[in-house]
């Protein structure tokens, strides 16, 4: 078996890291991903599966909520160990102090020369994929993610750290716990990848706003088309201004390319503007949209891509989608169809996929 999946609850982080070096004892990892709920933080889940697993690289992040294969779980650790049987190999750097000034180029480079140069990966374009780790509280995302476009040609897929009721958040690079920084691990897979992305939601207005006004960098939008953009938005969704606030979730903004969406939701009111998960830069257009049946449309986009069985399935599911589906009772649905595969998965604060999106599900699938 190339793959293998497991969930932990354990009393601290020591706990899960001897149930797992159990559960895996006839398995040789070479890369262990792993998400964590907060509420293992105290016990440096990192540190302890380091000690468990000496001969393997190591990622995670902190999540509020986890997947593994058909369940939906919290205060759980989920983990995906990979043997040569489903990746030849694999580079892991850290980025850190992500909010300032930074430049990736250099780490790209060491990944890439890593592997034999931008040659053999251009060469071998569809064995290499890459896993994106963010720290959330860096708000870093979207800058980063466009300079990593720029540096190379990998593509990177991930998501963005969550917390339990404690609200610590963390990401994890092999024995160590970083803040403010972002994790990535480039993969050289045996059979290839695939990747895919449902965001569950339409247009709901053809109408197109233009952002002119925003401030990026903190994720708050001013205005639409120069006017007050909770104005705008009350107007597209025909309610009182008052009222806005009950469709963030359920009518987010999306930049809209041909058949891709990609997503940004509100957050909160602020003063004159109103926070984003996700930041709108001004001169982008975007249409209000409206959120659909997300376990239908997440069986759709799994059905239309994995036409084979997969050596494992790795699920970055944004924190809204979760409190959705928990609303509406839909997790048991939405899990058995992840089920259906060696799966983990994470409630996110946010998906890396050309860009940063959220209300996303981004889905990398290792053949």
């Amino acid at each position: 078996m190339a793959i293998r999946t497991i969930s932990i609850k354990g009393t601290d982080s020591k706990d899960v890291a001897l149930q797992a070096k159990e559960a895996l004892k006839d398995f040789e990892t070479k890369f262990l991903l792993f998400f964590a709920s907060s509420y293992y933080e105290d016990s440096n889940p990192a540190t302890e599966l380091s000690v468990a697993f000496p001969d393997s690289k190591i990622i995670g992040s902190t999540s509020h909520s986890e997947y593994c294969n058909s369940t939906y779980t919290n205060h759980s650790v989920s983990i995906m160990a990979m043997d040569k049987d489903s990746i030849e190999d694999v580079c892991v750097k850290v980025v850190e102090n992500i909010r300032e000034e930074i430049n990736i180029n250099e780490s790209v480079k060491d990944m890439e020369a890593y592997f034999g140069g931008s040659e053999e990966i251009f060469n071998n374009f569809d064995k290499y994929v890459g896993i994106i780790l963010f720290e959330s509280g860096a708000k870093a995302e979207e800058v980063f993610m466009d300079r990593l476009g720029d540096a190379t040609n990998i593509l990177f897929v991930g998501g963005s750290s969550s917390a339990a009721e404690n609200n610590i958040s963390r990401v994890y690079a092999d024995d160590k716990v970083y803040e403010g920084a972002a994790v990535l691990a480039v993969l050289k897979t045996v059979k290839g990848y695939d990747v895919l992305k449902t965001q569950s939601a339409c247009v709901l207005s053809d109408r197109k706003l233009l952002v002119t006004k925003s401030n990026l960098r903190d994720r708050i939008l001013y205005e639409f088309d120069n006017r007050p953009c909770g104005e705008v938005y009350a107007e597209v969704l025909g309610v009182s201004v008052d009222k806005i606030k009950d469709y963030f979730v359920s009518n987010p903004l999306g930049i809209v390319i041909g058949d891709e969406i990609f997503v940004r939701t509100f957050d909160q009111i602020k003063e004159d503007g109103i926070t984003l998960h996700c930041g709108l830069p001004e001169g982008a257009e975007i249409n209000v949209l409206k959120i659909g049946d997300i376990v239908a449309d997440t069986k759709q986009a799994l059905d239309n891509i994995i036409t084979y069985q997969p050596a494992g399935v790795i699920n970055f599911n944004c924190l809204y989608r979760t409190f959705e589906m928990l609303n509406e009772d839909l997790t048991q649905p939405y899990c058995a169809l992840f089920g259906r595969y060696p799966s983990i998965g994470f409630s996110t604060g946010g998906e890396a996929f050309l860009g940063h999106i959220n209300e996303t599900s981004t889905v990398l699938v290792i053949k």
